[in-house]
């Protein structure tokens, strides 16, 4: 499947030179440990809940209490344990949760359900979000389990670090930024289009509602398809939903309101992977600020991706020789520096590529972000979006 016209197809800022080439191979952990790191910036814009506030229930969430369980499941108990795990999967996370509260033996029979010790050991932060947001009862476990081993983005096929919460799909950072399937808008803005108070429009609780971090004073809906859907239901046709859509403004606040880093687990090596970038891409990047140099600095590997990478990726091949004939000391970047990044031709009308402006306004948020955080400063002081 051809990728979608957002994605950009950037090739390696330079390729090896035959002096690079004929070094001999390293053990590939020590290529992991010399040119790759942890974009951490990228974890900064996208909403999170952090560890020390759900370390209470790490160590007891999803596992057995105590000794054998002294009360069954009634009807339940009556259904093979394979049948009952299927059924489990399929609850939502709040609903999941609460199930687990009933007693020992619906304790016991989530502990013993793989699915959900991986989640428990490798997604408790998205699903502790979710939760906190109100989408925990829109998204089956099963849901998020499927995101959390799929390794590429579900909408430009690299390597997804993030999970866009109202679909729970792997998304990657650019998608989140400029993917028309990632925009997001406010619950009133829905209800201004389909003629109706916003309390009636969520009445049922079938539409999925995000209540923003940390304070829960914004309501926002997934425009696609969730946002559409609800239009729909109102008796609008198509052309009138797309017409009220095409009217909204879009906000990267909001997008990032609505995304939250997720590991990919490996299920053939059990290991939870958040991405790695390339340390030689930053350094071309910070010699020379193209858009180009930008793309690949910005992008997440697998392990066995980024070992790919290096191969084709100069800067990198230079610091692991520099590392191996000690002829020089491999020094971390200037991550994080804030630069002035141009833009390529043709990107200064609305309709320009959006996956571009996507990438540099990312750029910019962290910036904004970093510089708000030395401040002082609340970051809806630096970039406001007005409710309708």
């Amino acid at each position: 499947m051809e990728p979608p016209q957002h994605v950009s197809q950037a090739t390696s800022p330079a390729t090896q030179s035959p002096a690079i080439m004929s070094a001999p191979r390293p053990h590939p952990q020590a290529i992991l440990d010399l040119v790759a790191y942890n974009r951490a910036d990228f974890e900064l814009p996208v909403v999170s809940v952090h560890r020390s506030q759900h370390d209470a229930v790490r160590s007891s969430l999803f596992r057995p209490l105590g000794q054998a369980a002294d009360f069954d499941l009634g009807t339940l108990s009556r259904l093979p344990f394979e049948i009952l795990s299927l059924i489990s999967l399929e609850l939502d996370a709040a609903s999941a949760l609460r199930f687990s509260h009933v007693n020992r033996s619906a304790r016991e029979v989530l502990a013993a359900v793989r699915e959900f010790r991986e989640l428990r050991d490798h997604a408790l932060e998205a699903f502790c979000v979710l939760l906190r947001t109100g989408l925990g009862q829109h998204v089956t476990a099963l849901d998020l389990h499927k995101a959390l081993t799929t390794e590429r983005c579900e909408l430009c096929g690299v390597f997804g670090g993030f999970v866009f919460l109202p679909t729970a799909a792997r998304v990657c950072m650019t998608c989140v930024a400029s993917a028309p399937e990632t925009r997001v808008t406010h619950l009133s803005r829905v209800a201004d289009g389909a003629g109706v108070p916003s309390n009636e429009l969520v009445r049922g609780g079938n539409l999925p509602v995000l209540h923003t971090l940390p304070d829960s004073r914004k309501r926002i809906v997934a425009v696609r398809p969730h946002a559409l859907n609800a239009l729909q239901a109102r008796g609008m046709s198509e052309e009138e939903t797309e017409a009220v859509v095409d009217r909204w403004s879009d906000s990267l606040t909001l997008r990032f309101q609505a995304a939250t880093a997720l590991p990919f687990l490996d299920r053939y090596g059990r290991q939870a992977q958040p991405g790695m970038s390339c340390k030689g891409c930053q350094i071309a990047f910070e010699k020379s600020f193209s858009d180009d140099h930008l793309e690949m600095r910005d992008r997440f590997y697998s392990k066995q991706e980024f070992l790919q990478h290096v191969e084709e990726c100069e800067p990198a091949q230079k610091l692991l020789a520099a590392a191996q004939d000690g002829s020089g000391i491999v020094e971390e970047p200037r991550f994080g520096t804030c630069v002035t990044v141009t833009s390529p031709a043709g990107t200064d009308s609305p309709s320009a590529d959006p996956t571009a402006q996507g990438r540099t306004l990312i750029g910019c948020f962290t910036e904004l972000l970093s510089a708000s955080r030395r401040l002082r400063t609340p970051m809806g002081a630096l970039n406001r979006h007005p409710r309708s």
